[in-house]
């Protein structure tokens, strides 16, 4: 992995490591992902690909030479690892230490050790799986303020919002801490998209 250096901005992309989302690594290495990354200053995409190693190749190949610098924009170092058993601490230390923007599956353990280290999150539900809560925890976390919602099918506006959403993470109080009114804490939106709460 990357040292950390003054200019660098990470987006860093967790898909899962056991049932690696496929379409989320798809969607970040379309054309118009990586044009939405390059315009939003970012200079380094770090995707866990889990076991996808092979779509991640595939997708690298379509956009190789788009990653190149262009006129007024840098380029952009792509990186991937499959699995690390340490957990994700060290690539959540580089997103904050760059200002930079996590974009996950929306899966509640990886929300929660995004939300843990209060960085911008985008999640993207794997809407293919059956009878899974993942769309309505994405929206109502959405809604509650304490992330943005991508679309597979298309991340770029996601990725163009993170940063206006970076600054309101800055706002005192925080807007996830529960004191503005329309935001609902963590457990509520927990219980009410798992059915505890009527």
């Amino acid at each position: 992995m990357w040292s950390p250096s003054p200019n660098m901005k990470v987006c860093f992309v967790t898909t899962g490591a056991t049932a690696p989302f496929t379409a989320l690594i798809e969607s970040v290495l379309k054309p118009s992902s990586i044009d939405a990354f390059k315009d939003a200053g970012y200079t380094h995409l770090l995707i866990q690909y889990g076991t996808a190693k092979n779509v991640f190749d595939s997708s690298m190949g379509s956009v190789r030479s788009q990653l190149q610098p262009e006129a007024g924009k840098e380029g952009l170092i792509v990186g991937g690892f499959d699995f690390n058993p340490d957990g994700l601490k060290t690539q959540f230390k580089l997103v904050g230490d760059s200002k930079g923007v996590v974009i996950s599956h929306a899966g509640s353990g990886s929300i929660l050790e995004a939300l843990r280290y209060q960085l911008p999150l985008i999640v993207v539900p794997n809407t293919a799986l059956l009878n899974n809560h993942q769309e309505e925890l994405a929206v109502a976390m959405e809604k509650s303020k304490y992330l943005l919602k991508g679309d597979i099918q298309q991340l770029a506006p996601a990725i163009r919002k993170s940063e206006e959403f970076r600054n309101k993470m800055g706002q005192f109080p925080p807007i996830t801490s529960g004191r503005h009114r329309e935001t609902k804490s963590f457990g509520a939106i927990m219980d009410e998209t798992l059915g505890f709460l009527e």
